[in-house]
């Protein structure tokens, strides 16, 4: 009954804590527990054929089997071994129960014949996963992921199901626990936080963040500049304590009455603030239409009309999401350009090494645009930044100089080959030329060769045939 009894124990207390499995077969196993748990190390496959063997606990023997008997075994109150398969269960696990586990079998003449060793590590589960975000001042919004206990924590971020990109982190770190989403991203964010015993997460549903914005509004004419889907706080007047009465007026459509600090009327409430305390009105959630004059018009005791002042206001979608393209030229320069999702007249500006770009360094002078040109010398940690009067963004990039073109030593070789070919060609040319001069002489040599030769005058000639035939007739 008691038996029963302890073993009910045991499984209610299993029930409340994680269990682990690990393969302590191979030599230098390292295995991992739950603090509080159980953990399951497979020792062997069969001790069938084992006559005896001991488990060491940094040299402390904690359990020594001969002949499928356990002669001894020090922490049996919370461990339990099985001969069948060779598992050794170890449960309620302390920090102590960490260390060095040796396995020593023997022979049938008690000499030890193999020897193994494991490593426990015990660690705390990870729980209770929390997470907070807060918007920054240019609509990015930072979150951070944490859990009570858990030793050596592993954060991982996705968001719909997916791992999060560049394009949606500020910083590109994506296993830290805490992030910086970038303007526009929104969806259902998951913090996984994990280690080698446990694995827990939380789910929060992120919305993108408005950008806020500040405005001096009490000079007239003053210009002010609102982001998109976010917030402007337009200072009007120092305080409102000395005027009876005033009015803010959108395109002439009145919005705002107060009377003696008390507010008449607010067309826009729903997304509309004023401070009487220290003159000032705020905006949210702006579109497009919110554009516009904007008139405040006060009102001295008696009623009448006593100052006026005007504003203009300029919602513009703010910058979000830089994007760097670089790409090397068949000289060795380098083209970058720059760009980004959104935003209403972008500016560009770049820095190389935290510095602007020079002359000698800008194959054109200008360092204004999104794409520049960069000479072949260049290298170094390049900067585009990107903003408008809502937001400024930048993106950095490490450049390094641009490598001899393969298309241009290509088009020199061809060169070098071409030219080669047209001088073997005129070469060859004047050697046949002068071929045929030499063959054309020696022909002629030969002509001349060819004719018979003749001897002092002709008519002598004949004078001697004539004379002698003379002679002979007188003879």
């Amino acid at each position: 009954m008691e038996a029963v009894l302890g073993l009910i124990v045991m499984l209610l207390g299993l029930s409340h804590g994680v269990e682990t499995y690990c393969d302590g077969r191979p030599d230098g196993a390292q295995c991992y527990g739950a603090l509080g748990g159980t953990v399951e190390i497979q020792l062997m496959n069969s001790t069938s054929k084992i006559p005896r063997y001991q488990l060491l606990k940094n040299s402390l023997k904690i359990l020594d089997v001969r002949k499928k008997k356990i002669l001894s075994n020090i922490i049996q109150n919370r461990s339990l071994f099985f001969p069948s398969n060779g598992t050794f269960r170890l449960n309620y696990l302390s920090r102590n129960d960490s260390g060095n586990y040796s396995l020593i079998t023997f022979n049938s003449d008690g000499k030890a014949s193999d020897e193994q060793t494991l490593h426990l590590f015990v660690q705390a589960p990870v729980s209770s996963v929390l997470l907070v975000s807060e918007c920054l001042s240019q609509g990015e919004r930072r979150v951070s992921c944490s859990s009570e206990g858990g030793d050596s924590p592993q954060y991982s971020w996705t968001l719909d199901g997916r791992t999060l990109t560049d394009a949606e982190l500020l910083s590109v770190n994506n296993e830290t626990n805490s992030i910086t989403l970038k303007q526009h991203v929104s969806g259902r964010l998951v913090c996984s936080v994990r280690n080698n015993v446990s694995d827990a997460f939380k789910v929060q549903k992120i919305s993108t963040c408005g950008v806020g914005t500040y405005c001096d509004g009490r000079q007239d004419g003053a210009q002010c500049y609102g982001a998109l889907g976010g917030s402007v706080e337009i200072k009007l007047m120092d305080s409102t304590s000395k005027i009876p009465r005033y009015h803010l007026l959108k395109n002439s459509l009145k919005i705002l009455d107060v009377r003696k600090k008390k507010i008449l009327s607010n067309i826009i409430e729903h997304k509309f603030l004023f401070f009487p305390s220290n003159g000032t009105f705020r905006l949210n959630y702006l579109s497009r239409t919110d554009s516009g004059n904007y008139s405040l018009k006060t009102f001295d005791s008696d009623g009448k009309a006593s100052d006026e002042q005007t504003l203009h206001l300029f919602v513009q979608a703010p910058v979000s999401s830089v994007l760097l393209v670089s790409e090397c030229l068949s000289q060795e320069e380098r083209m970058v350009s720059c760009s980004s999702e959104g935003g209403d007249s972008p500016q560009y500006s770049w820095t190389l090494d935290g510095r602007t770009l020079t002359d000698a360094e800008l194959l054109s002078a200008n360092n204004e645009t999104n794409v520049i040109t960069l000479k072949q010398h260049v290298s170094g940690r390049l900067v585009c930044s990107v903003r408008n009067n809502v937001t400024n963004v930048f993106i950095e990039h490490r450049m390094s100089t641009c490598a001899p073109s393969v298309g241009y030593r290509h088009q020199d070789k061809s060169l070098l080959i071409c030219g080669l070919r047209a001088v073997v060609v005129i070469l060859l040319l004047i050697g046949i030329s002068i071929y045929f001069a030499w063959k054309k002489k020696e022909h002629a040599k030969a002509e001349v060769s060819a004719v018979p030769q003749t001897r002092g005058d002709p008519e002598d000639s004949v004078l001697m045939v004539e004379m002698s035939s003379a002679t002979y007739t007188n003879t």
